[in-house]
Formats: structure tokens, C-alpha cells, sequence
């Protein structure tokens, strides 16, 4: 029965306000008097946001199994066409327009924040005049990303052989991907440099974002040496800049529990949860690589040095960001600002790895999606085929060896899928069982991103941790580390300190002597003295060094 609905035309309830149904007012009416009713609740009894977002997650959850409950829990044919007026399921798609409502203003709202809390980040590390260190860190953080992702791909991919996840599915050589080609790693990375500002911060690509912010934080920085007054106060400005940010984002926080029970509905309701009867298997395989993921990040934790229930307590936050937007660039003020505010991180690590994590060395949406698409592929092809005429062996080491490459650029976006599994098997010469792969896993993709993505951003926060406390950067009043530990960060990060202004001295001196050299007046003897002179410079500074580090082991 349809409330003052027609078959065809335009039809003002259908078309405009989304009611079209008797059903699907009732599920509206209930569902906003769930989210009324939650948000009146939070605001009279005060508890920890942790247990917000949870309460607020559990309300959807429970509402989103009752719907399915109710539609008889439906596979992959009953959502084919659910957006059309006349399948008998259009009401949960009406529902579902409502029910996102505070999810797309809660995403919208994150998004809105990311590129210019990226950039101001960015700007902050880079201006900063005596700042040294962000290229080892950008390259220890890059490394541990891709470790990750080469150790959770094979983890995964040994876990689907074991359990022969693809065993039963129909693979066929011809279901390439239409309009989805292979990358060259060249493009990827030159993709990274934007060719117009503006576009690069319209499109949220983070990469390129960060390019922007660290020029422009380099050149003030340059400038500072002429313009000292004018370069400060654009500084200031930018500070200013990064606190107008956060409190725009603490704002869009306090919607976050009734965003959290809007996305776990529609998650729950908008797809085929009767698919699990027949791919549960494989859904039950990615989760189980999903929990080991975390389980991996728990234990180099661990292995660092930081307390993992304190780091726990913390990272928490960004992974139910990563959870229920599955987006990782929708997560990264919210990870960003956990890490600065909340675990005392030092922005040179967390505001530089934590949106590089977004679209690189992404640990589930790289590693452990890989592992699954490629022991579906081999345990899914029958021996005499061409995927078995390669070798396990040389399938594993291909297919990780590609795995490492294609997740040097990944949106940090829902629907990384199909990206991943075509990059992987077309760069493995196995392109044409893309389709079929991905029509295993498709079904309840959406459930699984769910997983992925907060992996992916619990990733990123922990290797931020890592990084930044091997470089001395977790800062006083932080709970990760007792007073004996923030007391060795101290003198970790003076031992770089001295190490920087050594290396920055000896290429200062090599520079000076080079350009006196370059003087076509000179005579032999005059260029002697200078190399000679140079030598000796390089050697007091050679002698100072040693000094500093050995009062530094004094110190310990």
C-alpha cells in the first residue's frame, strides 16, 4: 500500500520527501524517535564518549538486524533493485535516505576539515625555523606502513589456502574489470604533485595536499631569514588557524554517537546479510585477518615500549571513526587530533605519517584484501590452470612483491575493492579473474570495509606511535610512557637534535668551501689551503659531535 503514490510520474511523497510507503513511515518514525530520544538521553546523564558512540552503535545495530529480521534477511538478488519504486523492498531504501541523514552531515562535516587541517598541519612542521628530521621519519613511517602490509598479506593469504576459501566459487579467465587499468608506479608517484592548488584541495587528495602545505611551510621558512617579522605572524596565524579547526571539529563530535547509529543502520540494512550463508566463509576470513591485523599492531606496540592499555584507551577513537565512516580521509582529523591531544605525540610524527597512512601501506585495505582476492583466485582455479602452472611459491612472491607496489597509492575512500583486487591480479597477468573474484566478495563488501577501514586507521595511529617514539617526540604529560621513559624521550630527541646540526654543519661547511673553490682566480696553492681548512673544519665538528654523544651516554 502506497500513501498518495503513483506507478509513474513524479509523485511528491515518493519523489521529494522519501515517504512513499506506510512502511517506510513507520520505520522513519521509529528510527528518528530512536536518534531524539538518544540525543535527550547523552544530554542528561554524562558519562565518557567512549560509551556514547558504543550506546549509540548498538542502538543501530540492533535496529538494522530487526529490519533484516523482519525483510527475511534477503541475499544478493533482493538488494539488486531495491532503489526502484516498485520492488517491494523500496521501503528500506526510503529509510535509508533518512537514516543517513546525520551520517552524511557528520562525514560531510569531517571532510569539510580534513584538507585544511592537513595543509595547516603540514605548514606548522615545515615553517617551524630550526625544525630537522622529517625526512627520517617520513621514510621510517613509510617502511613500517609497508611492512605491515606485506606481513597481513601473507598472514591472510596462507590463512584462505589453508582453509581453501575459493574452493566451490565459478572463477572464469574472462570477467576482467571494465575501465579500471593497472597504474605504473612512475604515475602514482608523480600523481602525488599537484598541477593546480585548488584542485588538489577540491579533490581531497591528501598526498598532493601535503605536497602544497610542505612548499609553502618551506618557503616561510626561507623567507624567515629576510622577513622574520612577516614570516612569524603568518605562523601565528596558522596556529590560530589549527585551534579555529579543532573546535570546529569538537563541534561536529558531539553529533558523532547519533552519526554512529545512523551509519551501523544503513550498513545493516543496505545489504545482503543473507549472503553470509553462502560467503560467510570469506567474509569470516577477512574479519579473522582484520583482528590479527590488530592484534599485530597491538603487539609492535608493545614491542616499542608504550603502554598498550594507555595506547588503547586512546587509539579507540580513530577506529570506531574508521569503522563506521570507512574512510580514512573521513577519519584523519579525528586521528590526527588523538594523537597531538590526546596521546601527546609530537606533530612532526603524527601529522606527517598519519596522512600519508591514508593512502599508502594501508594494512587491510592493501594486505589483508590482497590475501584474500589472491588465496580465492588460487584455491578457486583447479591445478593445470594458469594461475597453478606458475608455482605457489612464485604466485606468493609475485603476488606480494605487487601487493607492497599497488599500496603505495590507495584512496583512503570506501570502496577500495576493486581497486586493490584488479591492481593486484592485473599486475600479476591475472587481470581477467578480477570480475569473478571480486563478485565473491562484493555481496558484503560494505561490511567487510568496515573492518578494513578501521584497521587501516588504527594503522596509521599506531605507526605514528612507533615512529615518533623511536624519534624521541612523545611528549611530557603523555600517559604511553612512565617519568623514566618521558625522560629517555628527552634524551632521544636531543641526541638527533645534535645529530641534525652535525649533519646540517658539515653540509654548510662542503657548500662554503665549494663555492671558493669555484673562483677561477684562485691558484693551486690558495685551493689547497681551503681543502685543507675544510678538512680541519670537518674534523673539529667530527670531534665536537662524538663529545655531545658521549655526554649524552653519561647522561643514561
Amino acid at each position: 500500500m502506497t500513501i498518495l503514490a503513483e506507478d509513474t510520474g513524479h509523485n511528491l511523497l515518493r519523489d521529494f520527501l522519501a515517504i512513499s510507503t506506510w512502511q517506510s513511515l513507520v520505520a522513519i518514525t521509529i528510527f528518528i524517535s530512536l536518534q531524539v530520544g538518544l540525543w535527550f538521553f547523552l544530554k542528561k546523564y554524562k558519562f565518557a564518549f567512549m560509551y556514547r558512540v558504543i550506546l549509540g552503535m548498538a542502538i543501530g545495530l540492533i535496529f538494522g538486524i530487526v529490519l533484516q529480521s523482519i525483510i527475511g534477511f534477503p541475499g544478493s538478488d533482493g538488494f539488486e533493485e531495491i532503489s526502484k519504486p516498485t520492488n517491494k523492498l523500496y521501503w528500506i531504501y526510503e529509510l535509508n535516505i533518512w537514516a543517513s541523514f546525520f551520517k552524511n552531515i557528520f562525514i560531510n562535516g569531517v571532510y569539510l576539515l580534513t584538507v585544511p587541517i592537513v595543509f595547516i598541519a603540514i605548514f606548522k612542521i615545515t615553517s617551524k625555523p630550526g625544525e630537522t628530521g622529517l625526512g627520517r621519519i617520513t621514510v621510517k613511517g613509510i617502511a613500517l606502513l609497508l611492512f605491515n602490509v606485506a606481513v597481513m598479506f601473507t598472514i591472510t593469504f596462507f590463512i584462505g589456502l589453508l582453509l581453501k576459501v575459493g574452493e566451490g566459487f565459478d572463477l572464469s579467465s574472462e570477467s576482467s574489470v571494465p575501465n579500471r587499468d593497472n597504474v605504473p608506479l612512475p604515475q602514482i608517484i608523480w600523481g602525488y604533485i599537484p598541477n593546480n592548488i585548488i584542485g588538489a584541495m577540491a579533490t581531497n587528495s591528501i598526498i598532493p595536499v601535503m605536497v602544497v602545505g610542505a612548499l609553502a611551510g618551506g618557503s616561510v621558512k626561507i623567507l624567515s631569514k629576510k622577513k622574520q617579522v612577516e614570516m612569524e605572524a603568518i605562523r601565528k596565524a596558522m596556529n590560530t588557524g589549527w585551534d579555529i579547526m579543532m573546535s570546529i571539529l569538537m563541534t561536529f563530535m558531539k553529533i558523532m554517537p547519533l552519526a554512529v547509529m545512523s551509519m551501523i543502520t544503513v550498513s545493516i540494512t543496505s545489504r545482503p546479510i543473507g549472503a553470509l550463508a553462502t560467503i560467510g566463509k570469506v567474509i569470516g576470513v577477512g574479519y579473522l585477518g582484520v583482528i590479527i591485523a590488530l592484534g599485530i599492531l597491538t603487539l609492535e606496540i608493545f614491542l616499542s615500549g608504550v603502554k598498550v592499555g594507555a595506547w588503547w584507551k586512546k587509539a579507540w577513537r580513530p577506529l570506531i571513526q574508521g569503522f563506521s565512516t570507512q574512510s580514512s580521509n573521513a577519519s584523519l582529523p579525528v586521528a590526527m587530533e588523538t594523537l597531538t591531544e590526546d596521546m601527546k605525540v609530537n606533530g612532526k610524527a603524527s601529522n606527517t605519517i598519519q596522512p600519508i597512512s591514508t593512502t599508502m601501506g594501508l594494512i587491510a585495505c592493501a594486505g589483508v584484501q590482497s590475501g584474500l582476492a589472491t588465496s580465492i583466485l588460487w584455491t578457486g582455479t583447479t591445478t593445470g590452470s594458469a594461475v597453478h602452472d606458475m608455482g605457489l611459491f612464485t604466485f606468493f612472491i609475485m603476488a606480494l612483491f605487487v601487493t607492497v607496489i599497488a599500496s603505495l597509492g590507495i584512496a583512503g575512500v570506501p570502496g577500495t575493492a576493486t581497486v586493490v583486487t584488479v591492481g593486484v591480479l592485473g599486475g600479476m597477468g591475472f587481470g581477467g579473474y578480477a570480475g569473478s573474484v571480486l563478485a565473491v566478495i562484493a555481496p558484503l563488501d560494505g561490511l567487510f570495509d568496515m573492518g578494513r577501514t578501521g584497521a587501516n586507521v588504527t594503522g596509521g595511529v599506531a605507526v605514528a606511535t612507533i615512529v615518533g617514539k623511536s624519534e624521541g617526540l612523545i611528549e611530557e604529560g603523555s600517559d604511553l610512557l612512565g617519568e623514566k621513559g618521558i625522560k629517555l624521550q628527552k634524551q632521544i630527541l636531543e641526541k638527533h637534535k645534535y645529530r641534525d646540526d652535525y649533519i646540517n654543519s658539515i653540509n654548510s661547511l662542503k657548500i662554503s668551501a665549494s663555492k671558493e673553490l669555484k673562483n677561477k682566480e684562485l691558484t693551486v696553492d690558495d685551493k689547497k689551503v681551503i681543502t685543507n681548512k675544510l678538512k680541519e673544519n670537518l674534523l673539529k665538528e667530527k670531534l665536537n659531535f662524538k663529545e655531545k654523544n658521549k655526554f649524552l651516554k653519561d647522561k643514561k
